[in-house]
């Protein structure tokens, strides 16, 4: 499952593609969240196939539009050696610039990063003296067998220990218990560009889930665990039963009986009615 439901920006007028199923694209742009200095707006390709895509093809440069729902998935293009979104919808609708900024992504598959949170040199877990603390793994999701790959997704928690409000610290989490590969798991988030400078280099960018504050990490078991397992009981052998040999009514069969006599009714003998007879 990789599912987003969020709200893009068209840089573009959508154009239509002519081939065997009819298709129309449109590049989109994603706000940035509110907080973080690093973080960037998100660029990705919109796409809808088949009937639905006349629900685009009418954008324009500048339309603001909601995606319920819809697929999305991240590709490495070593020409350009950069990433590109593509986002797959069904039914995109138009809607007024006063529409609030959406962005939630919801995944599931397995770990793909192996770490060892002690070790100094790794980068997937770290904290700052300022009381932040990071933490970033990998997911990989198998849906599509055509696919020698399978789809690839960073995702990354932000925790500060000294914040007044501190929720829940995914970043201890992932260390503790999501450090190894193959753990079956669904994520929630935002989909974010995060920019990276450093001297010399170029600028470079790295789309990513940025976990929520809440619900943000299932963890599937997929093994049973053994305090759970149901062991069959023995049985235990049952003690004879015991035989009342004396009557323990014995005492009161010599006591007088408190209810009235019977009053004797005499029967009432009737000769059949025979007038309706059938036959």
């Amino acid at each position: 499952m990789k599912h987003i439901t969020v709200t893009v920006t068209a840089i573009e007028d959508a154009r239509r593609i002519e081939g065997r199923i009819p298709a129309v694209f449109c590049n989109v742009e994603i706000a940035p969240p509110a907080f973080g200095k690093s973080y960037t707006p998100t660029y990705a390709e919109l796409r809808v196939w088949g009937k639905n895509s006349s629900f685009l093809e009418p954008v324009k440069k500048g339309s603001k539009l909601f995606i319920p729902e819809g697929e999305f998935v991240i590709n490495y293009n070593k020409e350009t050696q950069s990433t590109e979104i593509q986002i797959k919808a069904k039914e995109p609708l138009m809607v007024p610039d006063i529409f609030p900024n959406i962005n939630t992504v919801i995944l599931s598959g397995r770990t793909g990063i192996e770490f060892d949170p002690a070790d100094p040199k790794q980068r997937q877990y770290r904290a700052t003296a300022s009381g932040w603390i990071f933490a970033e793994q990998r997911l990989l999701i198998f849906d599509d067998p055509k696919k020698e790959y399978p789809d690839s997704y960073n995702f990354k928690t932000v925790y500060n220990n000294n914040a007044e409000y501190r929720g829940i610290n995914y970043a201890d989490i992932i260390a503790n218990y999501l450090s190894k590969r193959n753990i079956p798991i669904t994520i929630k988030g935002s989909l974010v560009t995060e920019k990276s400078e450093i001297e010399g280099r170029d600028t470079r960018y790295y789309p990513k889930v940025l976990l929520s504050d809440k619900q943000a990490i299932t963890v599937h078991q997929m093994q049973p665990i053994a305090s759970q397992n149901v062991k069959p009981q023995e049985t235990k052998p049952q003690s004879a039963p015991t035989v009342i040999t004396e009557n323990p009514w014995k005492e009161t069969e010599q006591l007088q009986s408190l209810a009235p006599e019977p009053t004797i009714v005499p029967a009432v003998t009737t000769a059949p009615d025979t007038s309706e007879a059938p036959f």
